[in-house]
């Protein structure tokens, strides 16, 4: 099992705040400015720098990223058009609605994925849809927690999350789908409950625990493996294919090893929603191979940028990107 230095550690007396508001006031304190907490509940705090006061949502969500570039960024489809506009390269996809033409999935080949245009957190999205059957089964499920479902070609690969900051890539993440590795001895189910010791159930934590839902099991019966099955000893296996935190996921630093071709790409998609603040995904199918268009996708804009998965990954270092977020809401105004 990989060795894991994950150590957080909640912000004495803002514990109730999300791990990356946590982050944030942290920073507001040791800069000794004026903070005032307006509703814990929705992590909105405000700052008072130079005689101007800040208003941040989230931790990130603030002046520095304009109205138009946050629902740009809130809309998976949406995003999309502007990515085109850039040339940046994504997956070949379709639009579905309410009363949509079935004879439009035959464009997109397998196999595929499965989104909501206007969610997050790994919310509904299944991937490597292989059949018919399955499609239809993914395309039902995300038309229950939205009006418009995304159907998109799988692009084998890892996905990454690069923060870009004023225009500059400041973090890059590995985020691994929610996994497990077998010891000899104990069943999935027991391991799946051993790896959630430590993480929470909310974003309260900067790692979240493993759920069990229809995903995992989709995944867990493709692989002909049942919660009571024991791994053999150093046998890994992966619960999900999407690699969202909120769904048992772990980060993993990757910074200082990315290849600067795809920190570039990441700026550019940042630029093209214009952006200051955003967590950039991208699957790229081997960085470790000469880089090149045919390498990668972009997948999504974020402009709520989680920062925890930065400070305290799974595994590697603490890239302290709380100054750098916090420089840019200061320059807002």
């Amino acid at each position: 099992m990989e060795k894991s230095n994950y150590n957080f550690t909640p912000l004495p007396g803002y514990e109730q705040f999300e791990a990356t508001t946590q982050i944030i006031i942290a920073e507001v304190l040791r800069r000794n400015l004026p903070l005032e907490i307006i509703d814990e509940t929705n992590n909105l705090i405000a700052v008072t720098y130079e005689g101007k006061e800040y208003i941040i949502h989230e931790g990130t969500i603030s002046d520095a990223n304009s109205l138009i570039a946050y629902w740009i960024s809130n809309d998976k489809w949406m995003t999309r058009q502007f990515l085109k506009r850039k040339g940046i390269r994504q997956a070949n996809g379709v639009l579905l609605q309410n009363g949509y033409d079935s004879a439009v999935l035959k464009t997109i080949s397998f196999p595929a994925v499965v989104k909501p245009a206007d969610t997050d957190h790994g919310i509904a999205v299944s991937t490597n849809i292989r059949n018919n059957d399955e499609l239809n089964e993914a395309v039902e499920r995300a038309f229950r927690h939205s009006k418009r479902v995304i159907v998109e070609e799988y692009f084998a690969g890892q996905e990454y999350r690069f923060l870009v900051i004023d225009g500059k890539v400041r973090a890059i993440a590995f985020r691994e789908p929610a996994n497990i590795t077998g010891d000899g001895i104990q069943s999935v189910e027991q391991l799946i409950a051993a790896k959630n010791q430590g993480r929470g159930t909310d974003y309260r934590h900067p790692l979240l625990q493993i759920k069990v839902d229809e995903e995992v099991q989709r995944h867990l019966k493709a692989q002909s493996i049942g919660m009571d099955t024991v791994l053999t000893k150093g046998e890994k296996i992966y619960l999900r294919k999407n690699s969202n935190l909120s769904t048992g996921g772990d980060s993993v630093d990757v910074t200082d090893n990315m290849p600067d071709f795809y920190k570039n790409i990441a700026e550019q998609a940042a630029l093209a929603a214009d952006l200051n603040i955003a967590g950039i995904d991208i699957i790229i199918d081997d960085w470790t191979a000469e880089p090149g268009e045919e390498h990668y996708i972009v997948v999504e804009l974020n402009a709520p940028a989680m920062l925890s998965m930065h400070n305290f990954p799974y595994i590697g270092k603490n890239r302290q990107v709380e100054k750098y977020v916090l420089d840019s809401i200061l320059r807002s105004k």
